[in-house]
């Protein structure tokens, strides 16, 4: 998924300055700004007129006046006297997330493409992007202007691809509705603590913090990169819009799930680093398979879904134990290598082991990082599944 990062422009005349966005151009008022930037290019004041963004001044449409615009001025020569010939100024909006791609570690990535486009770059600070996230590209021409935005565009969806740009939200299936589910969890995490120290648990990379939060026990149906309000607003209304399509895709009836046995992802478990709890493969996981698989194509749709995850096979499972979230030494950070566990005895006595069979009642936008009162992931959004008759219900349902 490639989203355009969107252009602030600019129209300059003396002290006067004028803002509009890219969006605008398209609008039907646009002959207006074409009818206002050819009455000032024939004034004697053309040299002071500076027009930046498309080529095709036609389909823009009025701009919205700014006055006293900061972060856009003309360079001064030495001495402080105006350099009649100026330097070309455009700023562009960039979210405050994608900074620091934008700097590169010691500043690496800026200086190299300031070098490569013949401009100078002024990104904010973390606390100036608090109070605007404009990144002030000047340049002697308009080619170096227009080669620096289109390098900014391609670091930033490079960014938005790498693994160093985190996984914001995702859609979840939240196990941690049912008590006895959570009951389990937290028993399963004590024995595996309190093993006999004859087993060698510290030994074996085991210890409570790559438990995952019972409280937060889940199964995942697509992760996502929501960098902003906007986008995980877009991601809430689709997951809202798309209830009726999921019903129909559990053909209007109660869903259920058998929660069977662990097993480790990828690899040899005495090497583990993720274990989990499995979801019996029957005919309720492949309802749930057929569920998610409607809900993934609309948010592909939507155009939120990374390219790479559209087409990803989901694997139904409830995580318990993590290796990315090791805290490490007296600090209680988390450490930069994942250390892996042996899971082998482990796996050996909960093979089998009965979780339990639960009713799926509901399906969340879930933010990561961040938790709601109940210990449970923030919900962006949530949308019902088919109930049970209440007559059919149990206390664990």
């Amino acid at each position: 998924m490639v989203r355009d990062v969107g252009q602030i422009f600019h129209l300059f005349q003396g002290s006067n300055v004028w803002r509009f966005d890219a969006q605008s151009f398209y609008a039907k008022e646009g002959l207006a700004l074409k009818s206002r930037l050819a009455t000032l290019w024939k004034s004697k004041q053309k040299r002071d007129v500076r027009y930046f963004g498309t080529t095709s001044m036609a389909e823009a449409s009025p701009p919205e006046k700014v006055e006293n615009l900061p972060m856009v001025q003309r360079e001064n020569s030495v001495g402080g006297q105006s350099d009649e010939a100026g330097l070309l100024s455009a700023s562009m909006f960039v979210d405050a997330c994608f900074f620091r791609f934008l700097v590169g570690k010691g500043g690496i990535t800026k200086q190299m493409l300031e070098k490569d486009t013949d401009v100078s770059l002024q990104i904010p600070s973390p606390k100036e992007a608090k109070q605007g996230k404009y990144l002030v590209i000047q340049g002697e021409s308009q080619e170096a202007l227009d080669n620096a935005m289109h390098q900014v565009n391609t670091i930033i969806n490079q960014a938005i691809k790498s693994p160093q740009f985190q996984y914001s939200h995702f859609v979840s299936i939240p196990l941690a509705l049912h008590p006895q589910l959570l009951e389990s969890v937290k028993a399963f995490q004590k024995t595996v603590l309190e093993f006999d120290d004859e087993s060698g648990m510290s030994n074996k990379g085991i210890d409570k913090s790559i438990f995952v939060k019972h409280t937060t026990f889940h199964l995942t149906l697509l992760m996502l990169k929501l960098w902003n309000e906007e986008l995980v607003q877009n991601a809430a209304d689709c997951l809202q819009k798309v209830t009726p399509r999921v019903h129909e895709a559990l053909e209007g009836s109660p869903l259920t799930i058998t929660l069977r046995g662990v097993d480790c992802m990828k690899g040899n478990p005495a090497k583990a680093h993720v274990l989990y709890a499995d979801v019996e493969p029957n005919d309720q996981a492949g309802r749930l398979i057929k569920a998610s698989q409607v809900i993934t194509e609309a948010f592909t749709e939507a155009g939120l879904v990374m390219d790479k995850d559209q087409t990803q096979t989901l694997k139904l499972h409830a995580t318990l134990m993590n290796t990315t979230q090791r805290a490490g030494g007296e600090s209680g950070k988390r450490y930069k290598k994942r250390i892996p566990f042996d899971a082998t005895e482990i796996m050996e006595k909960y093979k089998e082991h009965q979780w339990g069979e639960y009713h799926i009642s509901e399906v969340h936008l879930s933010q990561r990082f961040v938790y709601d009162t109940n210990g449970y992931y923030r919900s962006c959004n949530s949308i019902p599944f088919p109930e049970i008759p209440s007559r059919a219900l149990t206390p664990e349902s």
